[in-house]
């Protein structure tokens, strides 16, 4: 690559600009203002400070200041109900894609003992945050009650058994853990059983809605009679 030749904003993708100035071997002064805007973002979000990014562009921090501010003139966020749907969704997407990571590190072959338990406790804390953080929102109700109601009605009952039974499973499986590295506390044994006793009033409510659903659909066929 001619290293005097300016570059367009579409002639190379970021990520090989970025490598090839660390590199050496791309002079970071002949970029576009358009292009070093782009590093610029990319490499914050990276965790680069002012100072080092303007060191790698070989500019001055102002110069770096005034591109960040660029950059978020250039990107304002408008309040909006699609927006916040957006956001919302894409943050579930990720809390349960590092949910599922978690479980599926609990379960590798190379974990220790002491490492699959702290797998699960993660696993458990991300699903945790995840329905606090809904229920701060507005897209969970506040009592557990209301969540089971609110599941019995929106998602069909075998998925909501499995559901069950994937608590239980994952129960047993941190006391499996903890008895074979030796590290059952009365604790942790004290909160398993109350997540189980939890977990079985969950199912007896959803199994009395059940109940009365049934119940108020013989009465109305009843009455139609």
């Amino acid at each position: 690559m001619d290293n005097n030749k300016p570059m367009h904003d579409d002639e190379e993708p970021i990520l090989s600009l970025i490598q090839q100035i660390k590199d050496g071997t791309l002079n970071p002064k002949i970029l576009s203002i358009d292009s070093r805007k782009e590093c610029v973002k990319i490499m914050k979000g990276e965790g680069y400070t002012n100072p080092q990014i303007a060191q790698i562009f070989q500019i001055t921090d102002r110069q770096i200041r005034r591109d960040v501010k660029q950059i978020r003139e250039d990107n304002p966020l408008t309040p909006s109900i699609e927006f916040a749907k957006q956001t919302v969704g894409d943050v579930v997407i990720k809390a349960l894609a590092h949910h599922d990571y978690f479980v599926r590190l609990s379960n590798s072959k190379d974990c220790s003992p002491a490492e699959k338990i702290q797998s699960r406790v993660a696993a458990w804390q991300v699903l945790k945050g995840l329905v606090e953080k809904l229920q701060s929102l507005g897209y969970l109700p506040l009592k557990p009650q209301e969540i089971v109601g609110d599941l019995f009605y929106h998602i069909d009952e075998q998925n909501l058994e499995k559901s069950f039974q994937d608590v239980r499973k994952s129960l047993s499986d941190v006391i499996d853990v903890a008895q074979q590295c030796g590290t059952l506390t009365p604790e942790l044994q004290e909160n398993v059983d109350s997540l189980r006793q939890r977990v079985e009033k969950a199912q007896i409510t959803q199994e009395v809605e059940k109940l009365l659903k049934s119940s108020n659909e013989l009465k109305e066929e009843n009455h139609d009679q």
